[in-house]
């Protein structure tokens, strides 16, 4: 690895401050681009492709604060089109080189960048305008995304940057990484982990989410039993994926069975879809609608109601 780290950059997509429930007190969550898996119901949908994107917002887009959709004159790549159909902006993402000139153009800011390059330096210096919050409430830094860990190299000099300035530090991972590597450069940097398991099925698992979860329960279970860190197992709630008796019984089960005694159910929230239609990315699942307390209760009961046999 690189000694320093100075000249490596890691790809962001998005920061945001003041964030309670990504950990104790009040945190700054930093989302890395780039995942392994492609759950259905992501939602962070835009944080999964490993390379700079672009979405665009529809209702924000005013031709008349442009001057007549100066963008698709200016698109060297011809990766922006008007739909004849509805008179709209239309985007091959797949071809765009994010050479970034359409965004100077686009006052009402309908086309935007989806992740950035980053220098630690940078970064350090965007999250430390925070530290005297983080003080105060025993908060710190979350890194999210996406996966952290699938820039590795990054990630190290970013959480040791971190401690070095006695700054808490957090991970919220999928799971799926090499154990070894994250043993030795980015475990040693952490205060805590949250770790999803989102199915227990290996097969619901490679329906639903692109991938086995073979090697996630494996690093949970050695990481758990290591216990070096606090780590909090969250099981996102998605209707008739995850939330359902067979799968939160299972996981329930499996938990017990190991002596996990604590985890956080999340429940489901559908505001991921207009991110996915902003970015261009297709999904066959739909659910518009946030769970309802009574769903919420049902889950909770599937959960606790299974004690190990």
């Amino acid at each position: 690895m690189n000694a320093m780290g100075d000249e490596l950059k890691g790809l962001i997509f998005d920061i945001k401050r003041d964030c309670s429930e990504d950990g104790p007190g009040i945190r700054t969550t930093v989302f890395f681009k780039g995942c392994p898996l492609a759950c259905v119901w992501c939602h962070n949908p835009e944080g999964i492709a490993p390379r700079p994107a672009i979405s665009f917002s529809a209702d924000r887009c005013d031709p008349n604060e442009c001057g007549g959709y100066a963008c698709l004159d200016v698109c060297p790549m011809k990766v922006l089109s008007m739909d004849p159909e509805n008179k709209k902006i239309q985007i091959d993402h797949a071809s765009c080189t994010r050479c970034d000139k359409c965004f100077d153009i686009c006052p009402p800011h309908a086309l935007e960048p989806v992740g950035n390059w980053w220098t630690v330096k940078e970064l350090i210096e965007k999250v430390w305008v925070d530290k005297t919050f983080f003080d105060a409430t025993g908060g710190g830094v979350t890194v999210s995304g996406g996966e952290p860990t699938l820039q590795l190299e990054f990630l190290h000099h970013f959480l040791v940057a971190l401690k070095q300035k006695n700054i808490n530090t957090g991970l919220e991972t999928s799971g799926l990484f090499s154990l070894e590597p994250f043993q030795t450069y980015i475990l040693p940097y952490l205060d805590f982990i949250y770790f999803d398991l989102k199915l227990i099925d290996p097969a619901e698992s490679r329906k639903f989410t692109g991938g086995s979860n073979d090697k996630i329960i494996e690093n949970f279970l050695i990481l758990s039993r290591q216990a070096l860190i606090p780590i909090v197992v969250r099981i996102p709630l998605i209707p008739d994926i995850t939330a359902t008796e067979k799968n939160l019984s299972g996981i329930s089960h499996f938990l017990q069975k190991h002596g996990v005694t604590e985890c956080a159910l999340m429940p489901y929230n559908p505001l991921w879809q207009d991110k996915a239609v902003k970015n261009g990315i297709k999904t066959n699942y739909s659910q518009p609608e946030f769970m309802s307390q009574m769903q919420e209760e049902r889950c909770v009961q599937f959960f606790y109601s299974h004690p190990v046999r």
